[in-house]
């Protein structure tokens, strides 16, 4: 029986660690941006553009390798079992400013298809909390997006 979990576990195709070291936080930030896509158990065309334009503007990307790069994080979506890998490559590639920008992004990304959702809020703010995001950012994020 561990055999078989470690074996389901090895094949974990994205963990931030397998992809090229340049990849690794722009892979983590769209998986993140994914789960709180998917926390109201729809991920919506709109939500995808909204992915794919924060993924761009925090790390421009090229076109090809950005839409590559969403589209790997969106199929391996499904068999991600923990945001812990995610967000720790995020803890240790990005500033603090870079996190507050990224909450800022899954503010906006929450609001893309018809507003934010309970759940979309609620996976932000367990994110900002490993992300070590003060609840204070947390608050200016979420009404900065408002604004725009």
């Amino acid at each position: 029986m561990f055999e078989r979990l470690k074996t389901l576990l090895q094949q974990f195709p994205v963990a931030p660690d397998e992809v090229g070291t340049e990849q690794a936080a722009p892979m983590a930030a769209a998986m993140l941006l994914l789960e709180v896509a998917w926390a109201d158990q729809n991920i919506s065309d709109a939500e995808l553009e909204a992915t794919r334009d924060a993924v761009q503007s925090m790390f421009g990307l090229t076109h090809e390798v950005l839409q590559a790069l969403v589209d790997r994080a969106k199929s391996a979506h499904d068999t991600a079992i923990s945001m812990y890998p995610f967000t720790r490559a995020v803890n240790e590639s990005l500033s603090m400013d870079d996190k507050r920008h990224l909450i800022l992004l899954l503010w906006r990304l929450a609001s893309a298809d018809s507003g934010v959702d309970v759940h979309e809020e609620h996976t932000i703010r367990r994110i900002a909390d490993l992300l070590y995001v003060s609840h204070d950012d947390f608050i200016a994020a979420k009404l900065e997006a408002r604004k725009s």
